[in-house]
């Protein structure tokens, strides 16, 4: 397969929607040595009148719910449930975890995956961090931005995910699919044929781990890229330093950018808005629940009918326009 070209534009929003509402990511400013914390909501289903690859996806055995088993070389993982039941499972052994439990990590080199658990209610969401290596290569918003993207895409518009476009994907975000168990080494190998395929051979033919039309802080990709020299003939000119929070904050257009024929998968199509309570983390610290309106912390509201409140201006304009074409 040719190098992918994504399908919809998502890059400067601090709230991202995957798969018709199945999956809202909002990112957050870290806490002192994580390199990036989001908070993730996942749905089991979406209810009403959806197009027929969403609700084929949903139905089907790849219905998004948590990523693939996987391992990061360098760094440890934390997670915090807000709400809901997390199903976590690390090097074999299964896990519930709830509000109750806390924040529980996951070191370097456990294998392991995440999921919404059949246990929970409708919604599951969870707070996710990772310390810090200070590596080009490593999970922060880049990583995650890049990867939701590609795999929102490939799963509904793409016919599937390319392997070599993975691998490349997941080694820019110290993320590895192991071998499976039965292979002597297997993490090691996983780690290898990642680099070997997805960085080395993927970067000579094309394949890159970022794309501008998912990533935010672009410069900071684009410099990424131009540390491997496999890749940095895919790419042309950066800073060599990564924005400060405020000022990726500062990137976030005023509206949401327009996707043409491809934009009613990057909304939440659910006829019932997903409610989220304020965000627990203030200035990268984690303050708990507190008092306070419904997304108001971060002025994020999702389902049809608001979606329709939102638009409605934008949609009169299209109106007028078509309108003058007559």
């Amino acid at each position: 397969m040719a190098p992918f070209v994504p399908y919809h534009y998502s890059a400067g929003q601090s709230t991202i929607v995957k798969f018709g509402g199945l999956l809202t990511t909002e990112f957050l400013e870290p806490p002192p040595g994580r390199c990036f914390l989001f908070r993730q909501t996942y749905r089991h289903n979406i209810e009403g009148a959806i197009p027929d690859n969403l609700r084929k996806l949903i139905n089907s055995p790849d219905r998004p719910k948590g990523p693939p088993p996987h391992f990061h070389q360098f760094q440890t993982e934390y997670f915090r449930v807000e709400n809901g039941v997390l199903g976590i499972s690390v090097d074999g052994v299964v896990r519930r975890i709830t509000p109750e439990d806390g924040e529980i990590s996951v070191k370097a080199g456990s294998v392991h995956n995440f999921f919404i658990h059949p246990d929970s209610p409708e919604n599951m969401t969870v707070y996710l961090s990772a310390s810090d290596s200070g590596n080009d290569y490593q999970l922060d918003r880049v990583f995650f931005e890049n990867w939701y993207g590609y795999w929102h895409d490939a799963l509904l518009h793409d016919g599937g995910i390319d392997w070599i476009q993975f691998l490349a994907i997941q080694d820019g975000g110290d993320a590895y699919t192991p071998a499976p168990a039965w292979v002597p080494f297997r993490r090691q190998v996983g780690y290898w044929t990642c680099v070997i395929v997805g960085r080395w051979i993927g970067g000579l033919l094309g394949y890159k781990p970022f794309f501008r039309e998912y990533t935010t802080d672009w410069d900071f990709a684009v410099a990424k890229m131009k540390g491997s020299f496999f890749q940095r003939h895919l790419v042309h000119a950066a800073f060599e330093e990564e924005r400060s929070w405020t000022k990726q904050a500062e990137l976030e257009p005023k509206a949401k950018p327009e996707n043409a024929e491809f934009e009613p998968w990057t909304e939440d199509m659910s006829p019932t808005p997903l409610t989220l309570g304020p965000v627990a983390y203030e200035e990268g610290q984690f303050k708990g629940v507190q008092a306070g309106l419904v997304n108001g912390s971060n002025g994020h509201s999702t389902g049809v009918e608001r979606k329709l409140e939102q638009l409605g201006s934008s949609t009169q304009r299209r109106t007028v326009v078509n309108d003058a074409d007559k």
